[in-house]
């Protein structure tokens, strides 16, 4: 049976573009880097408050040699990755915190009417290679 989700690979064109942006504007950690030299370049990083647990997901970096790889950036226009944080005031500092570094939104925070109090937020950003990811409560 399965039990975890280990982890999952974003393709990028720019190994050190990628990194900085990761760590330096989401905040991530580096947890390691392979690089053999030739196709693969890899490296895995993780949000840092998870970064203490062993179960969590990490993502995968991985440069394409094929800059023009279909596999970089999100297909259809839409992620099926999402991150989450635990309260609407989270969300709003966190989205407020991502501007102020830079981060490009694809659609700025919205409050859904359904839901309960003040949950059901989201808004979606953009990496440097196109990959877009829902940020949502």
């Amino acid at each position: 049976m399965i039990s975890n989700l280990q982890m999952i690979t974003i393709y990028v064109r720019d190994m050190q573009r990628a990194i900085e942006f990761y760590t330096g504007k989401l905040g991530f950690v580096k947890l390691a880097e392979y690089n053999d030299g030739t196709d693969n370049y890899l490296t895995w990083v993780i949000p840092q408050p998870a970064s203490q647990d062993d179960l969590a997901t990490q993502i995968a970096l991985q440069e394409l040699a094929e800059k023009n790889d279909p596999r970089i950036g999100t297909p259809f226009g839409r992620s099926g990755l999402v991150f989450t944080a635990q309260t609407a005031e989270e969300i709003e500092s966190t989205y407020y915190e991502l501007k102020s570094r830079g981060v490009h939104f694809t659609m700025e925070l919205v409050r859904h009417e359904y839901g309960k109090g003040l949950g059901d937020q989201e808004a979606r950003f953009v990496d440097p290679d196109g990959n877009e990811f829902l940020l949502h409560t």
